[in-house]
């Protein structure tokens, strides 16, 4: 199995260009269910890419607010990439027994000025990280529960006014930072209003 399979910023590349970039990297770590793969102390300079598992990100303050949630195939660390700062911004804890391949800021650099196109890519996925960022703080700012629920429902509806919603009511409630309870009675405020 190549190591890279999936990983974002080797789209576009050709399968001898995949093969060289494959044999630049070390054996990908395993970490156990429930242990810590990334803390704010503890932490390399590294892209984090997720060959198998799941992960969760939480905010390294006491509210242990969900952040974000890494599948097979998705990738973590790019704030922890080409800055000076020596503290990472959360904490990243396997859901399941999970495999990560690092490449490290040196191995992205080097893959850069070799192949281009893999800069672009990795351009493109913190565009979406910066839009992913503002949405969240957008909730944050928001004035009620109330307003924060409707903000996020505004901003998960598609085209057609169809919500795609986290799986449960519980990883919605963690989502928003807002207790299930809260959660609940805000959506029944909206409803009762129209909204």
């Amino acid at each position: 199995m190549k190591f890279t399979d999936g990983l974002f910023i080797f789209e576009g590349l050709t399968t001898n260009e995949i093969k060289e970039i494959n044999t630049l990297f070390d054996t990908p770590k395993k970490f156990k269910k429930g242990e810590i793969i990334y803390c704010v102390e503890n932490f390399q300079k590294s892209l984090g890419y997720i060959m198998d598992g799941k992960a969760t990100a939480v905010c390294d303050n006491s509210s242990g607010l969900f952040m974000n949630s890494f599948e097979k195939g998705s990738c973590f660390g790019a704030a922890a990439l080409f800055n000076s700062g020596n503290r990472y911004v959360s904490t990243i804890v396997a859901d399941t027994d999970t495999t990560v391949l690092f490449i490290t800021e040196e191995q992205l650099k080097g893959i850069f000025v070799a192949f281009p196109q893999t800069a672009i890519n990795y351009i493109n996925f913190l565009s979406e990280k910066v839009l992913f960022l503002n949405r969240k703080l957008g909730l944050i700012s928001c004035s009620s529960s109330d307003d924060t629920v409707l903000k996020y429902l505004t901003s998960v509806a598609d085209k057609d006014g169809l919500t795609k919603l986290p799986k449960n009511m519980t990883l919605l409630s963690k989502t928003l930072g807002i207790g299930r309870a809260t959660l609940y009675r805000c959506l029944d405020n909206l409803e009762n209003k129209g909204l």
